[in-house]
């Protein structure tokens, strides 16, 4: 194993060395904190800091594959259009100030490296934001002193009762990289759970690579030695979705989000460092997978087509000895909003200046919740005439109201 250790080393500094900027060892260990090196089902990989290197390694082949654009075009539009109609308020209140900073989510967070990598296009596009990272386990977060603006939780996204005690907060929902973790069933147990917490409006946005379409070719042919096969055989055995890519696009159509779009990147279209970075990552990957089931003991051995620890250990000696070969895999991408309208704000006081902060006492002992607003009923002969727009105020004591408008972004939505 100690031979296995210094291959693993060498090989994530020679990813280090093709691009120093996505150079996998961002967080340090936390002193004084050991990391579990075995996940418990259904994980099939390591939660160590050599995890986390790869990890974040991983994310560096993703980054390089979609251009640095972390959120899609269409979510960027949103969340600014949202950030610009809370600016609008009159008022500077405590609460307003609050409202005005988008939320958003990273589900299957690991060592948060996507949060952390969407801070600069966010600041870019003048979007201001809360960041939450969501995982099963916390072994992969930052130490705390390095964790600077991000809020890290753990949380099972398959944990229905948990996910609707948050309530509906998020304009925007990551989650990417469990296709060794969920079962077909479970991805549309996940997808309905994200939806609970997403706002009406709000976008739901997953990277998944999927194990039905990862390959190690020598021109052309296949040449993992069996081992990526086995992997993949003992993914069907445990019921892993291999086409989840596809499957997930289906359910979002099926539950008739707006807006869904699914985009496919292969790697075969990249250019030769990302494909070198990705060789690494293969052999890391693979090594992880063996090692880990080597750990479970025999029975998880033997779901890989490995007989003994020895032959495992001598098939992880042997990965990467074939010159010339190439690992590859297709990224999917998958984006839907949540139906729901766009919401604007007003807050008015007849028309008086805006009130010190003496005056405001009788506000802070008013519930900070909004009550659910009551419409009045739309009359019938306006139903053939489009969409009406509906207005509701929620009283407060004093002097103070707010008004809301609510207009359908969806022309077609009723």
């Amino acid at each position: 194993m100690a031979l296995v250790r210094r291959v693993r080393l060498t090989r994530l500094r020679q990813s280090a060395r093709i691009n120093p900027r996505y150079s996998p060892s961002l967080f340090g260990q936390p002193e004084g904190c050991k990391m579990s090196t075995i996940a418990k089902e259904p994980y099939l990989l390591n939660l160590d800091e050599e995890a986390s290197k790869r990890l974040n390694l991983q994310h560096g082949i993703l980054s390089r594959m979609i251009d640095g654009k972390f959120i899609p075009e269409p979510v960027i539009k949103r969340l600014t259009a949202i950030q610009e109609a809370r600016m609008n308020t009159t008022y500077n209140w405590p609460v307003c100030e609050e409202a005005k900073y988008l939320k958003i989510a990273d589900f299957a967070t690991g060592t948060g490296i996507w949060l952390y990598s969407i801070r600069e296009q966010l600041k870019d596009s003048g979007l201001r934001s809360e960041l939450h990272g969501y995982d099963l386990h916390d072994n992969q977060f930052p130490p705390d002193d390095k964790r600077e603006d991000v809020e890290f939780h753990t949380l099972d996204i398959l944990d229905t009762a948990k996910i609707k005690e948050i309530g509906e907060i998020y304009h925007y929902l990551h989650v990417r990289l469990l296709t060794s973790v969920l079962t077909k069933e479970q991805w549309k147990v996940a997808i309905d759970n994200c939806l609970e917490i997403l706002k009406p409006g709000g976008f739901l946005h997953f990277e998944e690579i999927p194990f039905g379409e990862l390959s190690i070719e020598k021109d052309g042919i296949p040449a993992s030695g069996g081992v990526l096969e086995k992997l993949q055989a003992s993914m069907k055995l445990l019921k892993r979705d291999l086409d989840c890519g596809n499957n997930i696009y289906n359910y979002l159509e099926e539950l008739q989000l707006w807006e869904v779009e699914h985009r496919k990147i292969d790697l075969r279209t990249c250019d030769e460092e990302t494909k070198q970075m990705q060789n690494v990552n293969a052999r890391l990957g693979l090594e992880e997978f063996i090692t880990n089931a080597i750990a479970r003991g025999p029975e998880a051995l033997k779901r890989l087509g490995f007989e003994s620890k020895e032959a495992a250990l001598e098939r992880v000696a042997n990965l990467g000895k074939d010159a010339g070969t190439q690992a590859y895999f297709v990224l999917h991408t998958i984006l839907g909003k949540k139906p729901g309208g766009t919401f604007s704000m007003v807050m008015s006081c007849g028309g008086e200046p805006t009130p010190k902060e003496s005056e405001l006492e009788e506000w802070k002992e008013e519930p900070k919740a909004v009550p659910d607003p009551v419409y009045d009923d739309v009359p019938q002969e306006q139903e053939d005439t489009g969409e009406p727009e509906l207005s509701f105020v929620v009283p407060r004591r004093g002097r103070f109201q707010v008004s809301y408008t609510v207009t359908p972004s969806d022309p077609g939505s009723k």
